[in-house]
């Protein structure tokens, strides 16, 4: 299944482009578009996937927050994946089963590794430059190249706001007031577990290596222990 375009992607892309992933959550008190139901490509659907030679069964992983799906194992397509666009393309037809939102301006690729036999594509999510999950595309060239494994840490970050209300500043002086840290530390705003918009402050404290500091309140979200 190529890539095909539909009248819908320029809606789509509008809405992106409009709200990003800094859109506010309530379309009906700001005037903000609802998050889109339409995709730039043709969408397959989970009958679309068939069992891997020697296996009776397609294997599939969901969240269990929201029922999407998280993991795919069987032939994801009969077209083969020979490079990254391609794979990219193949991650965009699987958005509504896996619930992504726009993968083309999401996703940007982070890494492929040849394993021989195998092909992993690893996609990076990024949401106004901070990264957030990210998405795999295993090929097996003994299956004539064909994909079958769709591995997702996808994160729904339609209507997440990237602003902060509190201050790289005030971030520092909030994780001192519990940590030790150097003269002249710097916090860096990053999409922390939940999601939730935080900074992130090195510190030097025990086992303690960086505290995140929730940006729209000051309080701590979290640490991260050395060796971990």
């Amino acid at each position: 299944m190529k890539r095909s375009i539909m009248t819908a992607a320029a809606v789509m892309s509008a809405a992106v482009m409009l709200c990003g992933c800094s859109a506010g959550k309530s379309a009906h008190n700001s005037g903000v578009p609802d998050k889109p139901e339409t995709w730039s490509v043709e969408q397959r659907s989970l009958d679309d996937v068939t069992p891997m030679e020697g296996e009776s069964q397609v294997f599939v992983t969901r969240n269990e927050e929201d029922d999407t799906v998280r993991i795919i194992q069987g032939v994801l397509s009969e077209d083969p994946v020979n490079d990254a666009r391609e794979a990219l393309d193949l991650i965009a037809s699987y958005s509504q089963v896996m619930g992504f939102v726009d993968v083309y301006s999401e996703l940007k690729l982070s890494n492929t590794i040849d394993y021989g036999d195998k092909m992993e594509y690893r996609f990076d999510q990024f949401c106004d430059g901070m990264k957030a999950g990210f998405v795999e595309i295993m090929v097996d060239r003994n299956e004539a190249n064909k994909a079958v494994v769709l591995n997702s840490n996808y994160i729904d970050l339609w209507g997440f706001n990237t602003k902060p209300k509190v201050s790289a500043l005030e971030a520092v002086q909030c994780a001192a007031d519990k940590y030790k840290t150097e003269k002249n530390t710097k916090a860096e705003l990053v999409i922390y577990d939940g999601p939730l918009l935080a900074w992130k402050v090195p510190v030097k404290d025990g086992e303690v290596c960086e505290v995140y500091i929730d940006a729209n309140n000051g309080n701590i979200a979290g640490e991260t222990l050395l060796d971990s």
